[in-house]
Formats: C-alpha cells, sequence, structure tokens
C-alpha cells in the first residue's frame, strides 16, 4: 500500500470509524495531489529552456537555418510548461518551504469551512488534510475539540502527522499515525452514550 489508492481508501476510513467509535472527535481526512498549481515554476521553466534554446542558436559555431531556429525556439515554451503541468513532481525541487506552508494551510482552511466541518453541535470537527506534492499534512481542529486537547498534545499529533513524508511508505505510515492518535482522542473527548455522527468518515482521496 504505497500509494494512495482505493485499498487504502478503504483502510482510511475503517481507521477513521475505529478512532470516532472510541472518542466523540468527527474526523475527516482529506488527501490531494497538491494545493496549488504553481503554475509560475511552469512558467519560469519553459522561459529558461527558451531563452536557453535561442542562446544555442545565436552563439552555436554552426549555421541553422532560420526557420528551424523559429520554430524550435517558439515551441519549446510550450511544450516545456505542458511537460511540467503534466508531471507535477518536477516542480517540488523549486518549491519553497514557507511558501508552500502558507498555501496548504489557506487549502486546509478553506475545505474546512467549505465542507461545513464547523457546524458540529460541540464544535469536535477535525480535518486531517494531506498535500502529497508538498509533502505535508495540516490538522485544523474547531474550537470544541481545540480547547479540550492540551496545546502540547496537539503539537505532539502533528509532528506524529508530519514524519510520515519521511517513511519509505506515506500511505501506511499515515495509517499508523492516526491509529497512535486515537489514545490521545479517547483521553481529551472520550465517547458519549447516544453520540450521533454529524460528519461523513468516508476520506476523499483525489488520485
Amino acid at each position: 500500500m504505497k500509494k494512495f489508492n482505493e485499498s487504502f481508501k478503504t483502510a482510511l476510513n475503517n481507521t477513521i470509524q475505529d478512532i470516532e467509535n472510541q472518542s466523540v472527535v468527527e474526523i475527516i481526512t482529506i488527501i490531494e495531489p497538491q494545493s496549488n498549481p504553481y503554475k509560475d515554476i511552469s512558467l519560469w521553466a519553459a522561459f529558461l529552456l527558451m531563452s536557453g534554446l535561442y542562446t544555442f542558436f545565436m552563439f552555436a559555431p554552426a549555421e541553422f537555418n532560420v526557420y528551424l531556429i523559429y520554430f524550435f525556439t517558439v515551441l519549446s515554451f510550450p511544450a516545456m510548461f505542458l511537460f511540467f503541468e503534466i508531471v507535477p513532481n518536477l516542480k517540488r525541487p523549486f518549491l519553497q518551504k514557507e511558501q508552500t506552508r502558507k498555501k496548504v494551510e489557506i487549502m486546509a482552511r478553506a475545505i474546512f469551512q467549505k465542507i461545513g466541518m464547523h457546524h458540529t453541535e460541540q464544535k469536535i470537527g477535525v480535518l486531517v488534510y494531506v498535500s502529497v506534492l508538498e509533502k505535508q499534512v495540516k490538522i485544523i481542529a474547531d474550537r470544541g475539540a481545540e480547547v479540550s486537547v492540551p496545546q502540547e498534545v496537539w503539537s505532539e499529533i502533528q509532528t506524529k502527522l508530519d514524519a510520515i513524508f519521511t517513511k519509505p511508505n506515506p500511505a501506511e505510515a499515515l495509517l499508523t499515525s492516526l491509529t497512535e492518535i486515537k489514545p490521545y482522542f479517547s483521553e481529551y473527548l472520550p465517547p458519549i452514550e447516544n453520540d450521533i455522527n454529524e460528519l461523513p468518515d468516508n476520506p476523499k482521496v483525489e488520485f
């Protein structure tokens, strides 16, 4: 289970249900390929290739047909742009950590609001947002969950989830980390009788 595929999605759903059976917390996990298209990287790559190719034609000792220079130079830009868009992992070496951290957080908070996680009666919704290109995990907790769990415990939970991309199998590591943090929710947000599941358990895995 090295990828975030259907078998992983099933296992993730079972893990979330297990956590919620032992706690009042409402967890939704969303996994997306990336939090931002980062088209500026594709544009810069295309521009640099076009500039480099034009420079080569201008200063190479050999002579080239003028039409060859024109068409190769012009077509190199869209070709490189599309290549970076089709293979987004090529952008990863050019991503700045601070920039990606902000974009991941913005996306996570937007999703939290969009799917209505703040509408639970006790404000105990918790979003686990995973952005694969950036190799980052962001936890967003509603007010009730945030104040019920000590800040140092939230920091420990975040650290455990951040570590999944340091493992050879991030998908399996995510399941392990979620299982490891289950006792925290059981302790600070224990289950109650006749608890109503107000949010859907099915995770969203966009792969």
